[in-house]
Parts: structure tokens; C-alpha cells; sequence
């Protein structure tokens, strides 16, 4: 006899607490597949009639305006003017831009490539310039930042969507996630902490106290739950685990502290190699780790995890969107679900989602086999 339905909040908190609950929350990433089948579409249709059967962890963007990689036609910067230009190159739209701040002068340049083509559905900019080329553009930095918004009515509006269905997280991104990595080449950035770290740890830092600053705001905003990204500092960028845990782990534990003093969840995102990090980042005491993904693609072993940080850190994620869910067969799903769980599923402690977004061109009996099986396989007794 199965145990009494719960609702998919209810679900996720059992799990996280490393209880089990009636049956194994399903949570994959779904944006991309979402966008090319749907378009956009409210997260009432959603949460109603597209997705059913998931428990939503479902993700808001930074609060905060993040002008290193957004090109808006207007900005916020009352002390900044900028200048920029937009042209076609080819199949890119191409942005240059100078921020004429009271410190001086910063440019950048970036290539868009078009949407929904080869380049799939959110295709990544490519910088051809950066903004920060030496150690005295620092100084400069801060007036192209924005101020922290420290307005969440968006994120209780949302949660109010979301309601019983499950939790809502609000993004705060890694110093270097879309922020030093973006600014400044990460080859260059390697190579600063060698030659320059000075002016590494200056860069990392600043961009380090502006994510404290974010996660306080939407704490005290009443987020109840931080999805940290932190794919950019990942091992499969080039950091070595030495770097990793003398630079990166630290800044991971301000983060989480800072976020448990509040009551509220952390949920660490990196797509990328865990296996020689995971201890590591399971050391800091998140409550998440996702998205476990395993090989070909990375290199994260589940039942090697579920021994080793499994009783402390909630597992999430795992299953294979690219070679499982959008090349395999309705049989490679049923097979890698049923291992999964079969795995990870006692005590409490996972939740079964996907290596990163389900892919546009999933074919639809994958797609069914995936949530058949996950909830078929994922009952508890």
C-alpha cells in the first residue's frame, strides 16, 4: 500500500530533509524544450495542463539588472553615460558599447547569434571584447553595476502560481557566473591568478560582495530559497580542485551560511564535472546539488554520491538530456530511470530531473516514458 498523496511542496521538503515521501519529486529543467514547443505561455498553463506531474523548483532570474550581459536601449546608471551600437555582421547582430563613467572609460564588444536555428533556442553571445582588460579598469567597474533591487513582488507572485505545487528560488549567480567570467575573458582570468592575483582576488571579490548583497536582499525580501549558479567556476571551465577549494569554496560557504541564518534553502547549480568537487561543495553544507550529470557528457557517478555525501546533500537532476532523453530510445529512459532510482531512491534525499533543460526535437515518447517511469519507479512503499 502506497503512502498518502502529498503535495509536490510537501514532497520536496520531505525529501530535503532526507525523509522519504510518498514518492520521489520530479523536478527536471524544461526552458528550452518549453520555449521551442510553446513559445511563451503563462506558468498557470504550465503548472495545469503542460507539465502536471512535476514538482516545481522553479527558478526567477536575477532581481538585480545585470548590464554585463544585457543590452538594453536604456540604462539605469545615473552617473554613466553610454554609447552603443548595434549592426549586422553576417548571421550575428553585433552590440559595441562605451560606458563614459566619472572613473574613466570601459567598451565592450559582443556577436549575438540568432535564435531558434542551429544555434538552438537561447544560443550564448560571444564577446569579442571585454570590459575589464587590465588591472586599472577595477576602479571603474562599480559605476557600471547596478543597484540591488531589494523589490520581490515578482517573486511572491510567482510563488503565489506556484503555491502547493512546489518552491520557488530566486537566482543569485557565483562571482564569476555571468559576472567576472563576463567581464574579462576566463583564459585571461586563469591566468590572472598566476601572474596577477592581486587583481584576481580584487575582481572576484568585488563581484563576491555584490552576491552576498543580492542573497540578503531577497532574503529580506522573503525568498525562501537561493538557486546559487555556479557553472562558470566548474572544474569543466579549466579550474583545477586546488583553486576550487581555496578560492571558490569559501565564497560557497559565505553564501550558504548567509542564506541558512534566514531559514532559507540553497540549491547549487553546476551542469558541469562534480565528481572531484562534490565533497567539497557538499562540505559547505548546501541543501541541493544539481544536475549530477553523468557520462558521456560529464563525469558524476550516483551511487558513488549517494555513499559519500548522499546522507547530508539532497541529489538532483542526472538524467541525460542529450544521449537518454533526445537520441536514446523510450527504452534507454525506462532503463536509466529504474537505475536511478533504484539507486538513489532510499532514504529520502533525491530528486530525479535531467542533466540540464529537456532540448527542443525531444521526441514526444521519451518525454512520456520519462514521467510514466518516474513516478511508476519512484513510489515509495
Amino acid at each position: 500500500m502506497g503512502r498518502a498523496e502529498m503535495t509536490g511542496r510537501e514532497r520536496l521538503l520531505t525529501t530535503i530533509r532526507h525523509e522519504e515521501p510518498d514518492r520521489v519529486p520530479i523536478s527536471p529543467r524544461y526552458g528550452a524544450w518549453l520555449q521551442a514547443v510553446y513559445g511563451s505561455v503563462p506558468l498557470e498553463r504550465v503548472r495545469d495542463e503542460i507539465l502536471p506531474h512535476i514538482d516545481f523548483m522553479h527558478i526567477l532570474g536575477p532581481a538585480t539588472p545585470n548590464y554585463v550581459i544585457s543590452y538594453p536601449e536604456q540604462y539605469n546608471l545615473p552617473e554613466v553615460e553610454v554609447e552603443q551600437k548595434r549592426y549586422e555582421e553576417g548571421e550575428y547582430t553585433v552590440v559595441e558599447r562605451t560606458f563614459h563613467t566619472p572613473g574613466g572609460d570601459l567598451s565592450d564588444r559582443t556577436k549575438i547569434p540568432p535564435s531558434g536555428r542551429e544555434f538552438g533556442v537561447s544560443p550564448n553571445p560571444i564577446k569579442t571584447e571585454y570590459l575589464v582588460k587590465s588591472a586599472d579598469d577595477l576602479r571603474i567597474l562599480p559605476y557600471i553595476l547596478h543597484e540591488v533591487v531589494t523589490d520581490f513582488t515578482g517573486y511572491h507572485q510567482t510563488n503565489a502560481i506556484i503555491g502547493d505545487r512546489g518552491i520557488c528560488m530566486m537566482n543569485v549567480r557565483s562571482c564569476l557566473d555571468h559576472n567576472a567570467g563576463d567581464v574579462r575573458d576566463m583564459q585571461d582570468l586563469m591566468v590572472d591568478y598566476y601572474t596577477d592575483r592581486e587583481f584576481f582576488d580584487g575582481l572576484l571579490e568585488l563581484f563576491h560582495q555584490r552576491s552576498l548583497q543580492q542573497i540578503k536582499a531577497a532574503l529580506e525580501g522573503g525568498v525562501e530559497a537561493i538557486f546559487g549558479s555556479w557553472y562558470f567556476n566548474s572544474l569543466s571551465a579549466g579550474w583545477s580542485p586546488a583553486i576550487y577549494r581555496e578560492v571558490f569554496v569559501p565564497q560557497l560557504r559565505e553564501h550558504v551560511e548567509l542564506t541558512h541564518s534566514y531559514g532559507a534553502l540553497y540549491d547549487f547549480y553546476d551542469d558541469g564535472k562534480l565528481k572531484d568537487t562534490m565533497e567539497m561543495i557538499a562540505e559547505t553544507g548546501i541543501d541541493v546539488l544539481e544536475t549530477c550529470t553523468p557520462p558521456p557528457i560529464c563525469d558524476f557517478d550516483l551511487r558513488e554520491a549517494k555513499q559519500k555525501i548522499g546522507g547530508t546533500t539532497t541529489l538532483k537532476g542526472y538524467v541525460d538530456l542529450l544521449y537518454v532523453l533526445k537520441m536514446g530510445t523510450p527504452e534507454d529512459v525506462e532503463r536509466t530511470v529504474a537505475k536511478a532510482m533504484e539507486i538513489a531512491k532510499p532514504g529520502g534525499g533525491w530528486i530525479i530531473g535531467s542533466s540540464d533543460s529537456f532540448r527542443e526535437g525531444t521526441p514526444p515518447e521519451n518525454l512520456e516514458t520519462y514521467w510514466r517511469c518516474c513516478l511508476e519507479y519512484g513510489a515509495y512503499e
